[in-house]
């Protein structure tokens, strides 16, 4: 079995250690280099390293053997660190969200293609679930009819004293560094699945919230409403952070209402329900095998299997966050294609 040999690039908001630790614990990859440029998320990156980080993003990707590098950097970074990447034909695992902008998706777009390198867009908390993996599939094959409604609410929730400021302050970069708040944070979670079911909308609407305390003083949304117009139906998405009273957990519950069947999925209570009648969650899951971010990277690299996590389905979810935050600006619906690569939050 081959072990590839990884470079990290990045430790936005822990990211980057995350991955490190998860690769370092398996047998097929082994991580050689990691930079990141924050101190305080040096440290943390250095810690699950094990060792002296390099001096530079380009010190690590000019690492001799190195096969892929795992893009974990500022959102605002991740255009440039994935062209030079791809000109020195490393292949790409980059996790969420793509980057701060259209025109950068759209560098990024080119820099994989140009290249012609392996990219694995890797945002797991959806599509990697197992009960969304088979949806995807089940829908693909057509077996439930024509869609009527999709809702999906998808969120972090936290007690009302946690500390975010200081345990990701990264969340409350402007616009220029992040791309925008928790639409872009977290919302690209939810974007990412449904285009992943359905493609494009026609054209968006999306409001915003500033009710935490900490993102209000900022000036930075941590809730997102955005409304997709697939011509004959609309796809509802609620995204964000939310402080929640009492015991609770994260937000991940989603409703489709088919023609002739509805099913509703909470993924982290486990429990799927058909037609308002509650199932065997682990019996609705057993027959489905989801494929990893890592596995379908190297599944693409030793045996050319396009990835379902793929650079095209990233750009459009890219273009659809830019034109809900359009929609926010202009305080109208807006239509795809965007006119525009710009980001609309930024002057």
């Amino acid at each position: 079995m081959k072990s590839y040999n990884v470079g990290i690039l990045g430790n936005c908001c822990t990211h980057g250690a995350g991955i490190c630790g998860m690769l370092n614990q398996r047998s097929d990859t082994n991580v050689v280099a990691a930079y990141e440029k924050n101190p305080r998320r040096a440290e943390e990156l250095q810690g699950v390293l094990g060792r002296k980080l390099s001096s530079s993003y380009q010190e690590v990707m000019d690492t001799p053997n190195l096969d892929f590098v795992a893009v974990t950097c500022d959102p605002c970074d991740k255009a440039d660190m994935v062209e030079q990447a791809a000109m020195r034909r490393l292949h790409i695992l980059l996790n969420k969200p793509l980057c701060d902008s259209l025109e950068n998706a759209h560098r990024i777009f080119a820099a994989v293609k140009t290249n012609d390198v392996c990219f694995v867009y890797d945002i797991p908390m959806v599509r990697l679930i197992p009960a969304f993996a088979k949806l995807i599939n089940q829908i693909d094959a057509s077996l439930y009819g024509k869609i009527m409604g999709y809702h999906h609410l998808f969120t972090m929730n936290f007690p009302m004293d946690f500390d975010l400021k200081t345990t990701w302050p990264e969340r409350l970069d402007p616009p220029e560094k992040s791309g925008g708040g928790e639409m872009t944070n977290m919302g690209c979670y939810a974007i990412d699945y449904v285009v992943s079911l359905f493609g494009k909308p026609v054209n968006i609407m999306a409001k915003w919230r500033k009710t935490w305390d900490v993102y209000q003083a900022d000036n930075v949304e941590n809730f997102g409403q955005i409304i997709l117009d697939y011509d004959n139906f609309y796809a509802f998405l609620d995204v964000g952070k939310q402080q929640l009273k009492k015991e609770h957990l994260h937000s991940n519950l989603m409703t489709i209402n088919f023609e002739h069947k509805t099913i509703t999925i909470d993924a982290n209570a486990k429990v799927v329900i058909i037609n308002h009648l509650i199932q065997d969650y682990e019996e609705f899951i057993q027959d489905i095998a989801v494929v990893g971010s890592v596995e379908q990277l190297i599944d693409a690299i030793e045996h050319s299997k396009y990835p379902s996590s793929n650079i095209e389905n990233a750009v459009a979810a890219t273009e659809i966050l830019m034109a809900a935050y359009q929609s926010i600006v202009e305080k109208q619906p807006v239509t795809l294609p965007l006119s525009s690569g710009k980001n609309p939050l930024v002057s």
